[in-house]
């Protein structure tokens, strides 16, 4: 397993992201362990990144393709500014 370090974290942040992980029944590193483990799957499981649109738009105009969970599906999507470099 990898080991990650982050400087310069604010003191008052870090109090609250103690308390947290306090108000949840973990310790700081186990709740900040899992909320990183669950950004990361969800970045991974969106639309977006999982396939590239235009990939998605063809998988899902085939015929006998559930509409209705595909656009649940993208509704469901963590909603993120785009980058137009």
């Amino acid at each position: 397993m990898a080991d990650i370090l982050i400087r310069k974290v604010d003191d008052a942040t870090k109090e609250l992201l103690r308390l947290r992980a306090e108000r949840r029944g973990k310790s700081l590193e186990a709740d900040l362990r899992e909320t990183l483990e669950t950004l990361a799957r969800e970045e991974a499981a969106s639309p977006d990144d999982a396939q590239p649109f235009g990939d998605w738009l063809v998988a899902i105009s085939r015929p006998g393709v559930d509409l209705d969970e595909a656009l649940a599906q993208l509704r469901s999507a963590p909603v993120r500014p785009i980058s137009l470099k």
